[in-house]
């Protein structure tokens, strides 16, 4: 992470965080017993297959490569990777006659902050109108840039702008009782509100742009770090006979893979 910063003649005013990708460097040897007729690299070719510079583009299930850190402290986050580079080996000894390959592995991720997971809490009624709460928190040390998933309904949703310190903070300031109402129908399949970045805000669940719908009317704020269990109000009218549901989704992300908690 580095800071941003708009100078002038008398200093420079701060202007906000930049989080660039993250490069890990990872040294390995890769030892392996050769017995019968198995063949010397095997191991060491099976185990470079597992890594890519990019997601298969011929296989929508394919996954990247992910670095897992599990701790005493936090327990496990995890990073999914790139790889930057070619794999280097260290030819000094024959690698292939001594079965042992000493290698170095540059890898990149692109979405620097490992995560330990993502919570989800949901409201659902078995009616065509409701209210109630949801539950939202953010334990880490970045903001949450939660999701909404909603099925068919008018919803109106809750997007309160916050105040406090760590560990207290509460809806409050100008916005705090701020809400949002999108319109889900049937023939939508439902609707995805979302605060992450490069992905499209508002899109039903069939993957049409719903933006216009909302009439600039978006949800606006993260939930800050560090926000303790909070129950915020949220309502549903026009939902079909079957009842609605609506489901938000937070997820864990952290500066470092060890730490930071409050």
């Amino acid at each position: 992470m580095e800071t941003d910063w708009i100078e002038d003649t008398e200093g420079a005013v701060f202007s906000g965080e930049r989080y660039k990708p993250r490069d890990m460097t990872i040294g390995l040897y890769i030892a392996e017993e050769l017995s019968g007729s198995k063949q010397a690299g095997r191991l060491e070719s099976d185990f470079r297959r597992a890594f890519s510079s990019r997601r298969d583009p011929w296989n929508p299930a394919a996954r990247l490569p992910q670095v897992e850190v599990n701790s005493t402290l936090s327990g496990v986050r995890t990073l999914d990777a790139h790889l930057k580079a070619a794999p280097e080996m260290k030819m000094e000894r024959d690698p292939y006659t001594n079965a042992i390959f000493d290698i170095v592995y540059e890898l990149r991720a692109p979405q620097p902050l490992p995560t330990s997971g993502t919570e989800v809490d949901f409201f659902e009624t078995s009616d065509s109108s409701g209210s109630g709460t949801v539950t939202v928190s953010n334990p880490t040390d970045t903001p949450c840039r939660h999701t909404w998933i909603l099925t068919p309904g008018k919803w109106v949703l809750p997007d309160p702008s916050w105040q406090g310190p760590e560990g207290a903070r509460v809806p409050a300031g100008e916005q705090a009782t701020r809400t949002v109402t999108v319109d889900v129908t049937v023939a939508d399949g439902g609707a995805r509100i979302t605060r992450e970045r490069r992905k499209l805000h508002a899109s039903t669940l069939t993957g049409a742009n719903l933006l216009g719908r909302m009439n600039g009317n978006w949800v606006r704020f993260d939930i800050p770090p560090y926000t303790p269990l909070t129950q915020l109000p949220i309502s549903v009218t026009g939902a079909p006979s079957s009842g609605a549901r609506a489901e938000v989704h937070m997820p864990r992300l952290w500066s470092r893979f060890i730490g930071m908690e409050l």
